[in-house]
């Protein structure tokens, strides 16, 4: 049977120690086993830059437990509390820290609010600029198309309209 991954082992894949501390408080000091498999076996972690800056690319795949995985997209369907969103925010937070801009994009206002005071709460200490944009928050847009955050938690009607007004914002993401 194999070990199960701690929280603590991602240092080995570059996570600085800071944000471990914070990951650590997780309900369990272990990740989940779909966790460990988005590390393990999709990268979600890994930023190996290549001549273009870019992170490391992948083979596009498929496989039996509901994920689709191709260039640096990976796409999780998974049944309730197994682990989502901590996959999302391990892959956010592992850009962020080799220095790229992430838009974390959720269905509508609420889930914004949400996620967005929890990226506060979590990593404001840290110097990580965050931002929101959602129909009825409006007041960081400016930032968002000068480029001025790490982490922009966007509707995704606000990202469309990103999209069509203001196509070059995604330029530096």
């Amino acid at each position: 049977m194999p070990k199960l991954m701690k929280i603590k082992d991602l240092k080995n894949y570059g996570i600085p120690s800071y944000i471990l501390n914070i990951w650590k408080k997780q309900p369990s000091p272990y990740l989940l086993p779909l966790q460990e498999d988005a590390v393990r076996n999709y990268g979600i972690l890994n930023c190996d830059e290549g001549s273009t800056g870019l992170p490391r690319r992948f083979a596009p795949r498929n496989d039996k437990k509901g994920a689709r995985q191709d260039n640096n997209n990976l796409l999780v369907i998974a049944p309730t509390s197994s682990g989502k969103s901590f996959i999302g925010e391990m892959a956010a937070l592992s850009q962020v820290i080799h220095h790229k801009k992430i838009i974390y994009l959720v269905p509508s206002r609420s889930p914004a609010e949400e996620k967005y005071r929890h990226f506060k709460n979590l990593y404001n200490n840290y110097g990580l600029e965050m931002v929101i944009s959602t129909r009825n928050r409006r007041e960081e847009d400016y930032r968002i198309i000068r480029g001025s955050y790490k982490i922009a938690v966007m509707a995704y009607e606000k990202f469309n309209y990103f999209l069509l007004k203001y196509p070059e914002f995604l330029d530096d993401v």
